[in-house]
């Protein structure tokens, strides 16, 4: 566990857990939604799939190396 840095005990609030839960729980509805529109095109798609956990600074990041410029 130590070499693989898990098991950390993050200690967070019951306000922290909910917000994560509640993160978590819509994510979950996006995925179920993006799988069931059958005519999302792949790209669309690819780019969601990437970005969809990143905070909005990598997010940004993506966007520069992976679009062209306008």
């Amino acid at each position: 566990m130590e070499n693989r840095g898990i098991g950390y005990c993050f200690d967070f609030s019951e306000e922290q857990q909910q917000i994560l839960k509640d993160y978590y729980e819509a994510n979950l509805v996006f995925v179920k939604c993006l799988n069931s529109l059958p005519d999302i095109s792949p790209e669309v798609r690819e780019e969601i799939e990437e970005t969809l956990l990143l905070p909005i600074e990598e997010i940004e990041k993506w966007k520069q190396q992976h679009r062209p410029n306008s």
